[in-house]
C-alpha cells in the first residue's frame, strides 16, 4: 500500500487511519496521532449515521468526531474555547487526550477496522458541572475575595464528599472531599511544560492517613548536621512530597517514612489505603504554588488572614527568606516557589476560606493566629479541622528554616518544625475531562450519599 503526503483539501469527511508508518510507537501497541495528520496510510471517505461509521475499505483505525452533540467533519482546532471531552472505542481500544500536542493516543489496538469516537465541548469541562451542584445548596459555598473568585465549600458540615473510586484492600469506599473549583491552574504536561491553565476542582481526602513528618534531616546525631536534623522547608525536596508522589503512599506499598528529627522512620503500610492506577490517572499534574508570606513570622502573626496567606502562596518569597546563619538554617538546598506533581497538601488559605456560617465575614478579617473555639467560633464554622495536620506552606522564622504551617487541632494555624509527625490529608486536583454523574438526591454530596465519578460504581 502506498504512503502519501496528505493534503489539506482531501481532509473534510475523510476517515483517516493509521499504522507504524506514522513512526511514533506507544505503549500498550498504540499510535499517536498528530495532529497535521501529514503520514497516513489509507483515507478512505466514510459517513456517519447515528454514531456508526460505515466502512469502505480494510483501514485500522476510523475517526469521528463531535463537539457538543453535533457531528463535524473534522477535528476541532485546539484553542477558541474547545475542551477534549472523552473518547469512546470499540474492539477494547482506548484513547489517552495529549492536550499539550492536541491529538489522541490510541491504546489496546489489537483488531483491525477500530472505530473511535472523539467528543468535544465549549465548556470549562467539569468545573461548570460541579458549580452548578454546589449551587443546589447556596448555603454551603461561597466565592472567596481573592482575584481568581474561586467558588469553596463553607461552614462546619457541607455536602461535598465526592468517591472518586478510591478503594482500600476490603473494597471499602475512600472518600475524598471537594475543597472547591480552582480558576486558572496551570496544568504540566509529560514534557514539564505548562500546556494550559484551566479550571480544576480541588479535592481533599476525608480522613488522614496517619502522622508523618513533613520533612527530615540529618542533625549532630548522625554526625552529618543539616538544620539540626530539624528538616528543610523546602517542597520540592521534602520527604512526605517523595512518599505522596513517587513513595509508598503513590504505589500503594507498605515502606519506611520519616517521623521525627535526624531522619527517623517508621514502618507505614499503604497496600490497603494508597493509590491505585486507576485513581492516579484521574488526577491532574500542575504547577503548585509553594510560595509563603513576605513577613518574618514571628514579628508579624496579626496578618495571618486567609487572603494575606492565599497571596503569600502565589509570591516569589520562600522559607529561608530571613534566615542565614546558625545551626539551625545551615542547609545548602536551593529554594523555590514553585512545585509540578500531582499529590500535595491544603494551603493555610484553603483552610482559612473554608470558614462558613454567620462568623465567616469576621473570620476572614481575624488572623488564623488567634483562631480558636472563642467567639467568633472559626472553629467550629469550618469543616476542614481536624487533629493537627501539615499545610503545604513553609514559614519565614529568623532562626530556623524548617518551620512549616500547621493548622492545629484547636483551630489556629502556627508553626511546627518539618520533621514533627503530624496528619497528612493528601490534596490534589481532578483533571477537567472528569465527570460526576448525575443524581436528583437533595442530600447529594453528604456523606451517606456522595458524589460520584462517571464511570464508578
Amino acid at each position: 500500500m502506498r504512503i502519501d503526503k496528505f493534503k489539506e483539501k482531501n481532509y473534510k469527511k475523510k476517515l483517516m487511519t493509521f499504522a507504524v508508518a506514522l513512526g511514533v510507537m506507544c505503549a500498550g501497541g498504540g499510535y499517536l496521532i498528530n495532529r497535521s495528520y501529514a503520514v497516513y496510510q489509507e483515507s478512505v471517505s466514510f459517513k456517519v449515521m447515528e454514531g456508526t461509521v460505515q466502512y469502505e475499505g480494510s483501514g485500522d483505525v476510523f475517526f469521528a468526531f463531535y463537539n457538543g452533540g453535533q457531528q463535524l467533519d473534522e477535528m476541532p482546532k485546539k484553542g477558541a474555547g474547545i475542551y477534549f471531552e472523552h473518547a469512546e472505542c470499540n474492539n477494547g481500544a482506548s484513547v489517552e487526550w495529549n492536550s499539550s500536542k492536541w491529538a489522541p493516543t490510541v491504546t489496546n489496538l489489537t483488531k483491525t477496522k477500530t472505530k473511535c469516537t472523539l467528543y468535544f465541548s465549549e465548556s470549562a469541562g467539569n468545573y461548570n458541572q460541579i458549580e452548578e451542584l454546589m449551587k443546589k445548596n447556596p448555603s454551603m459555598i461561597a466565592y472567596d475575595d481573592t482575584s481568581e473568585q474561586n467558588l469553596r465549600y463553607i461552614g462546619a458540615s457541607p455536602y461535598n464528599y465526592i468517591d472518586i473510586g478510591d478503594r482500600d484492600s476490603d473494597g471499602n469506599k475512600i472518600l475524598w472531599r471537594i475543597i472547591g473549583v480552582m480558576k486558572n491552574i496551570p496544568v504540566v504536561d509529560e514534557y514539564g511544560e505548562i500546556s494550559n491553565t484551566e479550571n480544576l476542582v480541588k479535592i481533599i481526602r476525608a480522613d488522614s492517613i496517619g502522622s508523618y513528618s513533613w520533612d527530615s534531616s540529618g542533625g549532630v546525631n548522625s554526625g552529618y548536621e543539616v538544620n539540626n536534623g530539624y528538616g528543610v522547608n523546602e517542597w520540592s525536596q521534602a520527604d512526605l512530597m517523595t512518599t505522596l508522589n513517587s513513595g509508598a503512599y503513590w504505589r500503594k506499598t507498605s515502606g519506611q517514612c520519616y517521623s521525627s528529627s535526624n531522619n527517623k522512620q517508621k514502618a507505614c503500610d499503604f497496600s490497603s489505603i494508597g493509590l491505585t492506577k486507576e485513581v492516579r490517572n484521574k488526577l491532574a499534574k500542575v504547577r503548585w504554588n509553594t510560595g509563603t508570606i513576605p513577613d518574618e513570622f514571628s514579628s508579624n502573626t496579626s496578618k495571618i488572614t486567609a487572603s494575606y496567606m492565599y497571596q503569600g502562596e502565589r509570591s516569589d518569597n520562600h522559607g529561608k527568606k530571613f534566615c542565614s546563619t546558625g545551626s539551625y538554617c545551615n542547609d545548602q538546598v536551593n529554594r523555590t516557589t514553585t512545585w509540578d506533581g500531582y499529590i500535595g497538601l491544603m494551603y493555610p488559605s484553603d483552610y482559612g476560606y473554608a470558614v462558613g456560617g454567620s462568623v465567616r465575614t469576621e473570620c476572614l478579617a481575624k488572623t488564623m493566629y488567634n483562631w480558636d473555639g472563642s467567639i467568633p467560633d472559626c472553629k467550629g464554622n469550618n469543616w476542614l479541622i481536624d487533629s493537627y495536620q501539615w499545610t503545604l506552606t513553609p514559614v519565614p522564622y529568623s532562626s530556623f528554616a524548617s518551620y512549616v504551617f500547621v493548622v492545629y487541632s484547636g483551630g489556629c494555624v502556627r508553626s511546627y518544625d518539618a520533621y514533627d509527625a503530624e496528619a497528612v490529608r493528601p490534596t490534589a486536583y481532578l483533571k477537567s475531562s472528569i465527570k460526576i454523574q448525575e443524581k436528583s438526591a437533595s442530600d447529594y454530596g453528604s456523606k451517606s450519599n456522595p458524589f460520584v465519578l462517571e464511570g464508578v460504581s
